[in-house]
């Protein structure tokens, strides 16, 4: 024993830039997967191996969309549960304790946004360890293809604060790069449940998987050391990827509010028939040029603005809005018709955009567009595509709720690169009744754009009523009471319900959940048959009672943004009396699913440990960042900006302090100054870009080997090559790209038109190629087929695709 003590009380050698210990000095993960639910387990060792006690102060991101239900602590060889609070109260419990010399956690969100917590431990006497446990729940999203999304968000970025006109750090977070993360990191992961596992894959981690029982259970463990220098995650492919998922799970009825009650949960995709996507709308894309987008993210937004741009209906309106610390509008006047000319300023425009317009203003911006006068019988569509690097999140999030309903505006959103906030990017999407998709490195942005703008094109369901038939004596009531006001087409609805009367020893007979509402102007129907039967928990923490607590808490809270958006400068007494209505009402819901709020926070104090003398000093434990200050080195960007600034007398904005590493660094505030003057000149960094070649109007890049593109980037230059009405024209570039030469094109007789000819040979080489990514460029076959069939071909357009096929792809 004494030999452990030993080996227990020697320093490990993790260090601050300024020399100080670093008190965390482990985060293992614990991951479990059954169907569309993750539960994850975060256990964050501390040792103090100073002589005096510590207060460590770690703040870090999580999902936005993550129920956090429980947090507990282990110190010298006493078990802690922590209870929630209000939050102010909670502050106080943690204060009140470390003033007394006890040992306290506080766990808690973020004032700002609900994807960033910190976790205080106070008063961790010298020599001394402790195990904390924060454990969550999520619904996993899924991709265009139906595999499921698990993230583990491990990148926190400073954010941009209108208020203080440049970035600021999250609640007492410090950052540093990627290469300086000391603490051991690991994760392991279980998939299992429901159904078959095809595979488990990542494009940017090595994994270990194991499958076991036929394949009905996956085993997911790190191949190598984790680098920080990107979001953790992986993708779950099963057999089925969208059969229903039903959970009931019992109540405990010592408990109270929501946890004693017996709860269901049905997730489903509604199978309805696909509607022809609208060849009307006006589509607004809003494109964050602000500083932080340099590098890749930019060089990401451009690439999948030019796909928007060229997948969009003829007849339809649209305008691109780019924002920085101010915004400025392609067509001032409004949108306009889709035209060649048209769809020549915006392409011009996509070549010359760069990250350069400073600050993330995004208010502004789309307050000035729910403000435009919309277009008769165009409905519209706003695209956000962002880094989602903003501070004012719950203003954004109220105006697009109030604003989209009121001007039946739906909202979409693209997440562009790690570390992205998902509290803005996932909640712009939700309030505005749209989508939000994410862009990582490795990711293919085709199959985003198309997923978003095929959700966007299809009618949405409106009007939705959903309908219960149960068993007799059981009766239930929806969480939340209201139906959806609207739901996208092909995506996934879950729903969660409180059942009274229900015997989990008895058998019942097959129960049916009907949902119903108009699509495009017709009623449409979708009947889910499912069996009740005996309670099949997920876990014995209750997942679906967290989550449907999670649900309510986010619908009151942006009900509570949104009524703060309209009274932005002056708070009435009886709104100010609704709010704090509101305010309780999910600090209730909070208490009693045991779930953290905006309003709550975990707190709890080891009664029984010994107290400390001698005041705590107070030890912040980094998070890695990838913001390019870290990333390139300060000194590049001052001497870049200073240099810029003399020759363009460019005025300096006040500084803002960001902690770096553990202490308070002039020069990032100094750097961030580009980030906050909306004149400050473009800065290219070397190293930071991928080396892009400009190809048929789409950036691609190019192996540094060789003269030619991927196959990714030869179909995207072909995509780009097509025509406003659907064509393609002959050309010397396309043909090389199709791999065809002259000769043989010239041998194909089906038309005297080039352009047919052309136009037929590029869906045949599409399909021929790219069939397995048939989702990525289906837009754009229909575009072409649409304007194939008014060219009064001699037979189906059908046939000559597979005549054309045989004729140069057979032999």
């Amino acid at each position: 024993m004494a030999e452990e003590q030993e080996d227990k009380r020697k320093p490990l050698g993790l260090k601050t830039e300024n020399g100080n210990p670093v008190p965390l000095k482990s985060i293992k993960v614990d991951v479990h997967i059954v169907g569309y639910i993750a539960e994850v387990s975060s256990r964050l060792t501390y040792f103090n191996e100073e002589e005096i006690p510590v207060e460590a102060v770690f703040t870090f991101p999580v999902d936005d969309g993550s129920a956090v239900f429980q947090f507990e602590a282990d110190i010298d060889g006493r078990h802690i549960v922590a209870e929630i609070q209000e939050k102010e109260q909670a502050k106080l419990t943690y204060q009140d304790a470390v003033e007394h010399g006890k040992t306290a956690m506080l766990l808690k969100e973020d004032n700002s946004a609900g994807d960033i917590f910190s976790c205080l431990l106070g008063n961790l006497p010298p020599q001394s360890e402790a195990s904390l446990v924060m454990k969550y729940v999520i619904e996993l999203p899924q991709e265009a293809d139906g595999r499921l999304r698990f993230t583990l968000p491990t990148v926190l970025n400073p954010r941009y604060s209108p208020d203080v006109g440049g970035l600021t750090a999250g609640e007492g977070a410090t950052y540093i790069p990627p290469s300086k993360v000391r603490y051991e990191f690991s994760m392991a992961a279980v998939v299992e449940g429901y159904y078959k596992i095809t595979s488990v894959t990542s494009d940017r981690t090595k994994l270990d998987v194991k499958y076991g029982e036929n394949n009905k259970i996956a085993k997911v463990a790190l191949k190598e050391e984790f680098k920080f220098d990107h979001d953790l995650g992986f993708l779950v492919q099963y057999e089925t990827p969208y059969s229903p998922q039903v959970i009931l799970e019992t109540g405990n009825p010592e408990t109270e509010g929501l946890m004693k009650e017996d709860m269901l949960m049905v997730s489903f995709h509604p199978d309805l028939k696909e509607v022809a996507m609208a060849t009307n709308g006006e589509y607004i894309f809003v494109i964050d040029r602000s500083g932080s987008m340099e590098g890749n993210e930019i060089e990401n937004a451009k690439e999948a603005l030019l796909l928007f741009l060229k997948s969009l209906p003829p007849g339809c309106y649209f305008n691109i809005v780019s924002f920085g610390s101010t915004h400025s509008s392609l067509f001032s006047n409004g949108s306009e018709e889709y035209t060649e000319e048209s769809l020549g300023k915006a392409i011009k425009l996509q070549k010359e955009m760069d990250a350069d317009m400073g600050g993330t203003e995004i208010l502004s911006p789309l307050d000035d567009i729910f403000k435009r006068e919309l277009i008769k019988g165009h409905p519209r569509r706003v695209f956000v595509l962002t880094d989602g690097r903003v501070g004012n999140t719950h203003q954004v999030l109220g105006l697009v709720k109030t604003q989209s309903q009121k001007t039946s505006t739906r909202v979409f959103s693209l997440g562009i690169g790690h570390g992205v906030s998902t509290a803005l990017v996932k909640g712009v999407a939700n309030n505005g009744g749209g989508k939000a998709e994410f862009i990582l490195d490795g990711d293919r942005v085709q199959s985003k754009v198309v997923s978003l703008l095929k959700c966007a094109m299809q009618p949405a369901i409106t009007d939705v009523t959903i309908n219960w038939d149960l068993p007799p004596d059981v009766t239930l009531v929806s969480i939340p009471t209201e139906s959806p006001t609207i739901i996208s087409a092909g995506e996934r609805l879950t729903l969660f319900a409180i059942l009274q009367g229900f015997y989990k020893e008895k058998d019942y007979p097959e129960s049916l959940v009907t949902l119903k509402g108009q699509q495009d102007g017709k009623p449409v129907t979708y009947r889910l048959i499912f069996t009740m039967g005996k309670s099949s928990e997920v876990s014995g923490s209750t997942p679906v009672h967290r989550l449907a607590t999670k649900v309510q808490i986010k619908l009151l809270q942006d009900e509570e943004s949104a009524k703060l958006s309209k009274e932005m400068n002056h708070i009435s007494p009886d709104l100010g009396k609704e709010i704090k209505t509101f305010r309780q009402r999910i600090v209730d819901l909070s208490r009693h699913g045991n779930v953290v709020s905006k309003y709550s926070a975990f707190v709890a104090i080891d009664t029984e440990g010994k107290k400390v003398e001698d005041k705590a000093v107070v030890r912040s434990c980094p998070v890695p960042t990838l913001s390019e200050e870290f990333m390139t080195g300060l000194q590049t960007v001052i001497h870049t900006l200073c240099a810029r600034r003399k020759r363009k007398a460019v005025q300096c904005c006040s500084m803002n302090t960001v902690s770096y590493g553990g202490e308070q660094s002039n020069d990032f505030s100094a750097a961030s100054k580009r980030f906050c003057s909306s004149k400050a000149a473009p800065v290219r960094l070397k190293g930071m870009a991928r080396k892009l070649t400009y190809v048929g109007g789409l950036f691609s890049q190019k192996n540094k080997d060789t003269d030619y593109e991927d196959s990714d980037d030869k179909m995207m230059s072909v995509i780009v090559l097509q025509q406003l009405n659907g064509e393609w024209e002959v050309s010397g570039q396309l043909l090389t790209l199709l791999g065809v030469p002259k000769e043989e094109f010239d041998k194909q007789k089906f038309s005297e038109v080039p352009s047919v000819m052309c136009t037929v040979i590029v869906l045949s080489w599409l399909k021929k190629e790219f069939s397995h990514r048939h989702e990525e460029w289906q837009i754009i076959e229909t575009k072409a087929l649409t304007w194939l069939t008014s060219q009064n071909l001699p037979m189906s357009v059908e046939d000559i695709i597979q005549q054309t096929t045989q004729s140069l792809w057979s032999k």
